[in-house]
Formats: C-alpha cells, sequence, structure tokens
C-alpha cells in the first residue's frame, strides 16, 4: 500500500478528503486509520529512541510497520538490529573517555524547520 492514499485502489480515481471514492463507492476509512495509526507509533518509536528507552522504540516501531511499511520505520528497525548487533560484540569501554555536558546545562532538543507538519493526532492509541 502507498504511503500517501490519494487514489481508489480498484478503480484508481482520484480520492478527496472523503475516505469513499466518489467513482465506485470502495470505502478506504479503514485503510487510511491504518496509515495515520502507522504514522503516529513510528512517531511514538522515534520519542522512546530519543528518552533512551530502546525495547519500547522497537515495540513501537514493529507496530508501526505491521500497519504501515513506511520506509523511516524500516530505517529505523534496520538501526535498531544494527545497534543491538554492535553493542554484543562491542569492545569494554575505555575508562580514559570522559563525557563532557554542554555548556549552559540541558539543551531542548532541536525541532526540525516543518515539524508542525508532522505533528500527528496520536491521543486516541492504546500503548
Amino acid at each position: 500500500m502507498p504511503e500517501v492514499l490519494d487514489r481508489c485502489q480498484a478503480c484508481r480515481a482520484r480520492l478527496a478528503e472523503n475516505a469513499v471514492c466518489p467513482r465506485c463507492g470502495c470505502d478506504f476509512s479503514l485503510a487510511r486509520q491504518a496509515l495515520v495509526q502507522g504514522r503516529c507509533r513510528l512517531e511514538q518509536a522515534l520519542r522512546s529512541l530519543a528518552s533512551g528507552d530502546r525495547a519500547a522504540a522497537r515495540a513501537h516501531v514493529d507496530a508501526s510497520l505491521a500497519l504501515n511499511r513506511l520506509r523511516m520505520a524500516d530505517a529505523l528497525k534496520s538501526f535498531l538490529a544494527d545497534e543491538r548487533q554492535s553493542t554484543r560484540t562491542a569492545p569494554a569501554e575505555d575508562s580514559r573517555v570522559s563525557v563532557v555536558p554542554p555548556r549552559g546545562g540541558v539543551t531542548e532538543p532541536a525541532r526540525h524547520r516543518h515539524s508542525e507538519l508532522l505533528e500527528l493526532d496520536c491521543s486516541g492509541l492504546q500503548e
């Protein structure tokens, strides 16, 4: 299924905001809902990864991929898998390496310049 459902899968008519095809009457409301929920799960996976909860990020990205095969979700899943494999074979940490915090304390996370376009209403999702 495409990442954006803008054409009817039965007759290829252009779909507007309405989830029912104006030409053949196919109802795509459940398909559109799955696309939105898949994006919301991907967003939750990214938030979990940003907060350091990799197990939750893996669970959310798997749920996202079950609903919608987004390229970003595939990339995140392979990143988490590569990271898991590299931590198993990683050498012991060097005690001479130190982490220096940023000047001025904790900084706010950077926002993408189009982040307002990416905001989704994921409040109805069950955990």
